[in-house]
């Protein structure tokens, strides 16, 4: 444990006992569901799981679910400060895929790390905080935050591109062989990202998990039960006693 694009849709899944990741190309139709919602705590993921939430591009988790992130993982959340500000010295552009166009192709110059994936091993330091060996993957879905978010549309293509990026970061982990299985992911979680400042519906962000095909089990709070309230009896003081 440390303290320091492509196209083809992935599979992860897990067999028995077996704890690696199983990747195929995907060949499901496609109103296969790959996301697997249940209400619970993301945080409370098993170790070696990958928690996976949405990133801007200038190195800040202020607020929302990056806050928490920020709290829980501070080793982490360094190394995707720095990996920001790599970018922000050093520019590099890269094409992604504008998936509102007649016919969606990559024709989108975009800056790194936006519309990339940054995997981020367990750290030791972040260990002895809560005792929890979690990967942490940060997806960039926009370049700002606050009141210069991208565009809804924008950030649907971001994430797209950043998921296809995951994909094959983790299709190529696994083809490793399965002497180095510790050394990647075991399962993802997630909560639902993009849905809250970066304001994009959850089936937008749903649809994109399922085409590019990667098994997430998506956290969400507990809601309570909604139970009619019984009509309340209005009692004369004629008509009540004390025991």
């Amino acid at each position: 444990m440390s303290d320091s694009g492509n196209n083809q849709g992935v599979v992860i899944d897990r067999t028995g006992s077996d704890e690696s990741l199983i990747l195929m190309t995907s060949s499901s139709p496609a109103a296969a569901n790959f996301v697997q919602e249940t209400p619970g705590d993301m945080f409370d993921a098993p170790n070696g799981a990958a928690l996976i939430h949405a990133c801007n591009c200038q190195g800040v988790w202020g607020a929302g679910i990056a806050r928490a992130f920020h709290e829980r993982y501070p080793a982490a959340y360094e190394i995707y400060r720095n990996h920001c500000l790599i970018y922000r010295d050093h520019p590099v552009t890269h094409v992604i895929t504008d998936l509102h166009g007649e016919d969606p192709q990559p024709s989108l110059a975009v800056h790194h790390p936006l519309g990339t994936a940054l995997m981020i091993p367990p750290q030791q330091s972040d260990f002895f905080l809560h005792h929890r060996r979690h990967w942490i993957i940060c997806l960039f879905t926009s370049e700002n935050y606050d009141g210069c978010v991208d565009s809804e549309d924008m950030v649907v293509n971001h994430t797209f591109a950043a998921l296809q990026h995951l994909s094959g970061q983790l299709r190529g982990s696994t083809q490793q062989g399965s002497e180095r299985r510790n050394e990647r992911p075991q399962r993802l979680y997630s909560n639902r990202f993009c849905t809250g400042l970066f304001k994009v519906p959850w089936d937008r962000i749903s649809k994109l998990i399922d085409t590019v095909g990667l098994h997430i089990n998506v956290y969400h709070p507990f809601q309570p039960s909604k139970r009619r309230a019984r009509p309340v009896s209005v009692v004369s003081s004629s008509e009540t006693h004390h025991d």
